[in-house]
């Protein structure tokens, strides 16, 4: 202490001086690497024939499972299927050039579409002409949140605050929810919700079901579960199975006089490159961030969960046991979120929603042996070919196979065996976890009014269940 005082107060300010400049420079080298990350596997992507090649055939298979997957998700935004195929054009590139992950495939995905239906629809109180503006919007607002996330080094921070019992309960009911949601495409019916199939004899009665629609749900299925399990064996099969029920069902509607809901015309051409702006009151606003700040966490939670599964498989080696390509870069939560966020802005800037990681996508890119980013830029060229050439080629298809595809993907997110072995095995989480699933699927059903004109939500499940999280965890500390 004697040392400190007699230490001249001159060189103490210097010290401190010195201090500051030494982290003002490692915070600028960090948001130097947030930038520059991709000049790590970029050379060796471009230079090595092998690595290039691998990229375009995994980008290829890629595109053609995003190309129909994203329009029935825009279906599920409440968005026309072209907004899905906006989504799927440069937000895919841009997220994984800038991201870290060399698997993860970004894109349109089934719970942050549904996440923004609810926020659109709530926000714009039912008026659907605003319904586009506001998903663009929360593109932007989502991807400016999330690289200022990124920017103060929040991703570990995420990790933390968001308990993996939480968002396993909700995404089980969210996805029940979707599966609810997609029965009106199955049964070629307008509009059906969970609460209309409560009473399934009231439903029957009420809803007259279009057979043909039916008929045509019935072959997509038919075709997606024997090429994903039959015919898993073989990993070709498996990769054109969305794509193949695309094009049968497609097929039968236009040849056979198909009388089913069908999606019509799809304008061609590439999105224009704007943002529209909303005058908003304080209220809105207020939900407006409510709604950013959810789906930028579920959507990130996502996209990190998928990319570090499958950071942990090993690279594919040859007869001698040698990998056949080096590891670019590991996973890191805070260059993830630069990513995402940079995509979500291109998503916005595109005329789309928010985006996240797809784990169907991520699996299929891991499995085909992508090397880098290079194969969600192929993906993005095919997409933009799509637009400006095909898009007339989709007018028959019909809403029943969207409506089956994002059936088949979401069923199973509905975990209940892993549910119930976390009860098991965990009381507290399994309660916790529980009741985040039952929140998650009354709060829509009950639509509590909170404020003047708010209402609870799938949103309300997983804010209650993060709070009965904390609450849990103080009162076994303080125990």
């Amino acid at each position: 202490m004697r040392f400190l005082v007699n230490i001249p107060l001159y060189l103490y300010y210097t010290h401190l001086a010195d201090v500051y400049e030494v982290l003002n420079i490692n915070y600028l080298v960090y948001i130097q690497s947030l930038f520059l990350n991709f000049t790590t596997w970029l050379p060796d992507a471009l230079s090595k024939k092998d690595y290039l090649m691998r990229d375009v055939i995994a980008g290829t298979t890629i595109a053609m499972i995003i190309i129909p997957q994203s329009m029935a998700y825009a279906t599920l935004a409440n968005l026309e299927p072209v907004y899905g195929l906006y989504a799927s054009f440069i937000p895919v590139a841009v997220a994984a050039f800038f991201g870290s992950s060399r698997y993860l495939a970004t894109g349109p995905v089934a719970m942050v579409s549904l996440l923004t239906a609810v926020a659109v629809s709530s926000l714009s109180f039912g008026d659907i002409s605003l319904y586009v503006p506001f998903a663009i919007m929360l593109a932007l607002s989502v991807g400016i949140f999330q690289i200022t996330l990124s920017f103060v080094k929040a991703g570990k921070l995420i990790d933390i605050i968001l308990k993996e019992h939480v968002i396993l309960g909700f995404t089980s009911a969210a996805a029940l929810i979707i599966a609810s949601s997609q029965l009106s495409k199955v049964f070629g019916l307008d509009s059906v919700s969970l609460t209309d199939i409560v009473n399934l004899q009231t439903f029957l009665e009420n809803y007259p079901i279009n057979m043909y629609a039916v008929f045509m749900s019935f072959i997509a299925l038919l075709i997606l579960y024997v090429f994903k399990n039959n015919l898993s064996r073989y990993q070709f099969f498996g990769n054109i199975a969305v794509l193949t029920a695309v094009v049968v069902t497609i097929l039968i509607s236009k040849n056979y006089q198909y009388s089913g809901p069908v999606v019509g015309s799809i304008p061609d051409g590439l999105p224009s490159f704007s943002i529209q702006g909303i005058n908003l009151d304080s209220n809105i606003i207020i939900m407006f961030i409510v709604h950013t700040v959810i789906i930028s966490f579920v959507g990130f939670m996502e996209a990190i969960a998928i990319a570090r599964q499958l950071e942990q498989k090993e690279p594919v080696k040859n007869d001698k046991g040698v990998e056949l390509y080096k590891y670019p870069t590991p996973v890191n939560s805070n260059q993830e979120l630069f990513g995402q966020g940079l995509g979500n802005i291109a998503s916005s800037f595109s005329g789309a929603y928010p985006v996240s990681g797809s784990f169907s996508r991520s699996a299929v890119n891991e499995s085909v042996g992508s090397y880098s980013a290079i194969s969600s830029v192929t993906t993005t060229l095919i997409v933009m070919a799509t637009l400006l050439y095909a898009t007339p080629l989709l007018f028959d298809l019909p809403k029943s196979t969207l409506g089956i595809i994002i059936l088949f993907a979401v069923i199973p997110l509905v975990r209940v065996n892993k549910m119930y072995m976390l009860y098991k095995n965990d009381i507290q989480k399994g309660v916790v976890c529980l009741a985040t699933f039952f929140s998650t699927l009354l709060f829509p059903i009950l639509s509590y009014e909170i404020f003047s004109g708010i209402n609870t939500h799938i949103w309300t499940g997983i804010i209650f269940g993060f709070l009965l999280s904390l609450i849990v965890e103080r009162k076994s500390s303080t125990a």
